[in-house]
């Protein structure tokens, strides 16, 4: 946002101490909230977005579970170059494909969050939520590509957080007391590959074991838990913010994303912790 003030009279008031030799800064903008409406299989979302601190909201109005991952396609690369990955997205992940910020998983009626800064250039949005059919929504259509256009204004601190999350290989690290209610949290990576953090609330009854088994099972029947959020992302070094209102009781925290060594799921290494809200 730039001043109010005429350009001609912040010019003048120069003159009058000596000259107008540059223009004012850019004042510091707002984060700019994106809400994006996740489909029985597409994204409703803006073809555009400006640089700089961004909040996308996911809101679940599918009746199937979604997620929004945000990939930045570097070195001038398209949507047509990025769809050999989509269609395997257990293979390695190309060099020039970024993960700054991501929606984990929501489920219908259900709105989840997270906030990052985004240069200019390429992204692409997708879920790869599998349906009960066992096929990916991303192999369904769920992709959509945008566009984040320079911006001249400041990029907007960070929210400040009450708790964080460090991402390391294969493990959470978690700082400050998850209670119950509304969170601020930051998410951070420390390496040396893309993690994500992904919420599950576990059913009355129901154990970290139950939540093995299920996974290990392919996800089949009714899942222990439910999926209330989270991150996908970021990129190592990187950090992103979302909140999160927590209830009391047990959740599950886990990573999904391909390892680079041996294509299976970091939960597969032991990317999984149980935690308890009081």
């Amino acid at each position: 946002m730039r001043s109010h003030l005429p350009v001609w009279l912040l010019c003048g008031t120069a003159f009058a101490l000596g000259a107008c030799t540059r223009k004012p800064a850019p004042a510091q903008a707002a984060a700019t909230v994106v809400t994006v409406s996740a489909l029985d299989f597409a994204f409703t979302a803006p073809d555009t977005v400006p640089a700089g601190l961004v909040t996308f909201k996911l809101v679940g109005t599918g009746q199937e579970p979604h997620q929004m991952v945000v990939m930045r396609l570097d070195s001038g690369k398209t949507l047509a170059d990025l769809q050999p990955f989509l269609s395997a997205p257990d293979a390695p992940i190309p060099g020039w494909l970024k993960f700054p910020i991501g929606v984990s998983v929501i489920v219908q009626g259900d709105t989840g969050n997270a906030t990052a800064v985004l240069a200019p250039g390429r992204y692409a949005m997708a879920c790869f939520i599998p349906s009960p059919d066992g096929v990916p929504h991303v192999a369904k259509g769920m992709v959509r590509a945008f566009e984040v256009a320079p911006n001249e204004a400041a990029p907007a601190p960070h929210p400040a957080a009450d708790i964080t999350i460090i991402e390391t290989d294969y493990d959470f690290e978690i700082t400050g007391p998850l209670t119950a209610g509304t969170h601020t949290i930051r998410v951070e990576n420390a390496g040396p590959q893309v993690h994500e953090v992904a919420l599950n609330l576990l059913a009355p009854g129901k154990t970290l074991a139950d939540y093995q088994a299920w996974m290990q099972g392919g996800m089949r029947g009714e899942p222990p838990a439910k999926p209330v959020g989270g991150v996908t992302g970021p990129d190592v070094g990187g950090h992103i913010t979302f909140t999160a209102t927590l209830v009391a009781g047990k959740y599950v925290l886990v990573c999904l994303v391909p390892d680079s060594k041996d294509f299976q799921p970091h939960v597969m290494h032991g990317m999984i912790k149980e935690i308890t809200i009081t």
